[in-house]
């Protein structure tokens, strides 16, 4: 047989051939969406998702992990930072995952989804083939694409329009942000870091099935759900149970807030700032240490907008308040006679500053309620510094 022959045959019958590998489920088979509690750190506040495969005849019973990384490749945390960090689909006992997530005192819930055979077919033979070496990788995003959505996006892919979300369970508009709120409520300095860290995307309306970028929400969507079957609809979950419950990391927990920190730092430079008033001075390291902090967060803003591959940290507005230049201007500030041209400089510091308000107000990108005392504090020494503080020879 002519070669060139020989190899289109084998092109063309490959997918089939790599079909052929995986095992026949059973009818006795059962497909499961298993969705745990959060945990004790930041990576787990947000809860976890995986699916359970139980097949008897096969003696299977395993869990498929969307949410492993492999830590021997190193780097993770710089990886992480850039957005360009590899999470993978890991296979193994199911008693084995479970275990682990009890130890962590974290509930876990369980639906079994309500399947023909030929559809459970599908959804375990997306599951292996993305098991296999060359494609259980793949780039994470926490909001996009992540353990909750591979859920959503297995299941979706596998059954077609056969599956038909409902949205009759969400009561209340939400954006994206407001769910990373709901969620991060005893990580108060991790969920401003997010909200300084992250932009206007965020703040988008946040419907059904982006909500399911949150375990909670995969598991109430499916709960609500259906799936079209021989010409019937059904719902999409046929029993759900409750394997663990454990509510200790959903209480409220006593956290000293950046609100209150930030407030006491507002006030104390506010105090300050009237005293350099009234006595006709000018604390200029004090500016110094203001306009370098501020120009160093706004640099940081700036390398996760440009420098990284995150989806999420483009157009954010905290540039009105975190101001990269400002790392510039603090060592002209500092000097006893600054330049001229630095009282306007600081004037357009407070436009900025009244520009963020405006954002704030319209929701084009909210702000972490901490900046409130921060907002207050930059107005009242930019408007000192503008109005007195830099036309008089100090």
């Amino acid at each position: 047989m002519n070669v060139k022959r020989l190899a289109l045959i084998l092109f063309l019958a490959f997918p089939f051939l790599s079909h052929a590998q995986f095992p026949t489920l059973s009818n006795d088979a059962e497909i499961s969406i298993i969705t745990v509690g959060p945990g004790a750190y930041l990576y787990d506040c947000f809860g976890h998702n995986a699916f359970r495969v139980k097949d008897p005849a096969l003696n299977m019973d395993r869990a498929y992990n969307y949410g492993t990384y492999d830590f021997s490749e190193g780097g993770f945390y710089w990886k992480f930072s850039r957005g360009i960090a590899s999470y993978k689909l890991s296979a193994y006992d199911y008693d084995r995952f479970e275990a682990n997530y009890i130890n962590e005192r974290r509930w876990i819930k369980e639906q079994v989804l309500n399947l023909t055979q030929e559809q459970k077919q599908a959804i375990f033979d997306a599951l292996e083939t993305n098991h296999l070496p060359q494609n259980q990788f793949y780039r994470y995003d926490p909001f996009f694409d992540n353990c909750a959505t591979k859920i959503r996006d297995i299941v979706k892919d596998a059954l077609a329009d056969d599956l038909i979300f409902s949205d009759s369970h969400i009561t209340e508009y939400a954006t994206i942000r407001d769910l990373v709120d709901e969620n991060a409520f005893n990580h108060p300095w991790i969920d401003m870091g997010i909200d300084f860290a992250l932009g206007t995307i965020l703040d988008q309306e946040a419907t059904n099935e982006i909500r399911m970028y949150l375990p909670d929400y995969v598991f109430a969507g499916f709960d609500n759900a259906t799936i079209k079957t021989n010409g019937n609809t059904v719902p999409a979950i046929k029993e759900t149970s409750v394997i663990y419950d454990n509510n200790y990391y959903e209480q409220r927990i006593e956290v000293l807030s950046p609100t209150i920190i930030f407030t006491i730092l507002a006030v104390a430079i506010v105090i300050f700032t009237f005293r350099d008033y009234s006595q006709k001075k000018r604390a200029r390291f004090m500016d110094f240490t203001i306009m370098f902090v501020t120009g160093l967060l706004g640099l940081v803003i700036a390398l996760l907008w440009f420098a990284t591959y995150h989806s999420t940290t483009v157009n954010n507005l905290n540039v009105l308040w975190a101001f990269a230049p400002n790392l510039v201007i603090a060592f002209y500030v500092v000097k006893k006679n600054p330049p001229k041209w630095v009282r306007s400089y600081v004037r357009f510091l407070f436009i900025l500053l009244l520009a963020m308000s405006f954002v704030w107000v319209f929701r084009l990108q909210v702000y972490n309620t901490a900046l409130l005392p921060i907002m207050a504090m930059l107005g009242i020494r930019y408007v000192f510094l503008w109005n007195r503080g830099l036309a008089t020879k100090l």
